[in-house]
């Protein structure tokens, strides 16, 4: 009988299958050059949490990179559910990807492409602890299609991560330009400033995180640049992903936070 515990199985291409049959082809872009797209999207064990809002950000991101999605969004669906019915367990993350397949060598896109789909799903804490966050002197390229797309490639947000854990820390700020604020390595910044919640713009490297746009879009909070000076002097602060939610932060930057627990309640609330 096959295992079907969380972790042993995938969905590639089509079909449900244990992950040790999962074999990838050495030529395949996604491998060889980091040309691809992902989704990482929380099973709560009753359903897929802003599954509209991750297909609408993989659709547009395939648009911009002429990558053809070899599945629509209900075929999609569908294998996200399978596999998280098979892992029985919940809630965990979900990691849908896709690559635009094999190629030749070099980076001319081959044609006819054949894009290979994998989704994988692995345990998530219920509940994720208040961090500590310091500044990294790692950059996001505001313009590149690496900072406004979730690329396969995150070679620098590796690196970052890497530099704020060597600090003590638990994550990273990647820096914007003129001084600014553009994310941390897997999150969005938020910050509460003259009594209202601001996070940096997209065109200063922040990426389209799937919290960010729905507090955006309840009027909620405010883009606008947030200097490196505002670690400083910010009243608190959180981070948000489609994983943790709004997270909190207990240390920024080195500089004690004590977060008052009702400024967060309305940012809760939209996530509900």
């Amino acid at each position: 009988m096959t295992d079907t515990s969380l972790g042993k199985m995938c969905w590639h291409n089509g079909q449900l299958v244990e992950i040790t049959k999962v074999r990838v082809d050495p030529t395949d872009r996604g491998f060889t050059l980091g040309d691809g797209l992902f989704e990482t999207l929380l099973w709560t064990g009753q359903e897929i949490r802003f599954f509209e809002d991750h297909m609408a950000r993989l659709g547009h991101g395939a648009h911009q990179l002429g990558l053809a999605l070899p599945f629509n969004v209900a075929e999609i669906e569908g294998g996200l559910l399978a596999l998280a019915a098979a892992s029985r367990q919940q809630p965990a993350a979900l990691r849908l990807m896709v690559s635009r397949g094999t190629g030749p060598r070099g980076l001319k896109i081959p044609d006819p492409t054949f894009p290979n789909i994998l989704a994988t799903i692995t345990a998530v804490p219920a509940v994720f602890p208040a961090v500590d966050v310091r500044l990294v002197d790692i950059y996001r390229s505001a313009g590149a299609p690496s900072a406004r797309f979730k690329t396969l490639s995150y070679v620098d947000n590796i690196v970052a991560l890497n530099l704020a854990q060597a600090q003590g820390a638990d994550d990273g700020l990647m820096r914007g330009p003129d001084g600014s604020i553009a994310c941390a390595t897997s999150s969005n910044l938020m910050i509460l400033r003259d009594g209202k919640w601001f996070t940096p713009p997209l065109a200063d490297g922040a990426l389209p995180g799937i919290v960010r746009g729905r507090l955006v879009r309840a009027g909620l909070v405010t883009e606008s640049r947030v200097q490196i000076t505002d670690l400083d002097t910010c009243q608190t602060a959180c981070l948000t992903n489609a994983l943790v939610g709004v997270r909190l932060i207990h240390t920024l930057n080195g500089r004690a936070l004590y977060p008052e627990l009702a400024r967060f309640a309305e940012l809760f609330a939209v996530l509900k």
